[in-house]
């Protein structure tokens, strides 16, 4: 065997190292990679799994933009479920409440910081990162999320 030979049979081969690191971290966020094509002879290996990369990539934004969508949904729920168990927010106040662009909230932002920094340390690290990560798992296992579309069978 040539060493040209050697270098698309070691592509081949990191490739599925690739695969498998690639489908783990697609798995935290509900969505599951094509398969990897059949490896082609010579040359076109490098071709062949660029055209594979190239299609991941066409998917991998839908499947972010509803991995961040279920994490701004369990931080709600979290953050507001909270707040009503504490009585300290009055849901029926909210009736009509015009929101305001986050670029407008700049005064509002720097006052929150310490409440920021309690939230992560007691809701999110200890259970709204679970929640989403359970919610993922769920919508893969049950096929719900939308980059159905993208990923293979079972598809944040």
């Amino acid at each position: 065997m040539g060493e040209l030979e050697q270098v698309f049979t070691e592509v081949t081969s990191r490739a599925n190292g690739v695969y498998q690191e690639y489908k783990k971290a697609l798995a935290a966020l509900g969505a599951e990679p094509l398969p990897l094509p059949e490896p082609a002879e010579s040359s076109q290996v490098i071709l062949q799994l660029l055209d594979w990369l190239m299609s991941e990539f066409e998917g991998l934004g839908e499947v972010m933009s509803v991995a961040n969508d279920n994490a701004a949904s369990v931080s709600f729920e979290g953050l507001v479920g909270n707040l009503l168990r504490a009585s300290a927010v009055d849901l029926a106040r909210l009736e009509g409440f015009q929101y305001v662009p986050y670029e407008g909230l700049a005064e509002e932002v720097a006052k929150i910081q310490e409440v920021k920094v309690a939230f992560f340390e007691q809701f999110w690290e200890p259970s709204g990162k679970v929640a989403v990560q359970t919610l993922a798992a769920t919508a893969t296992e049950v096929g719900l999320v939308l980059a159905t579309v993208h990923f293979s069978s079972a598809c944040f």
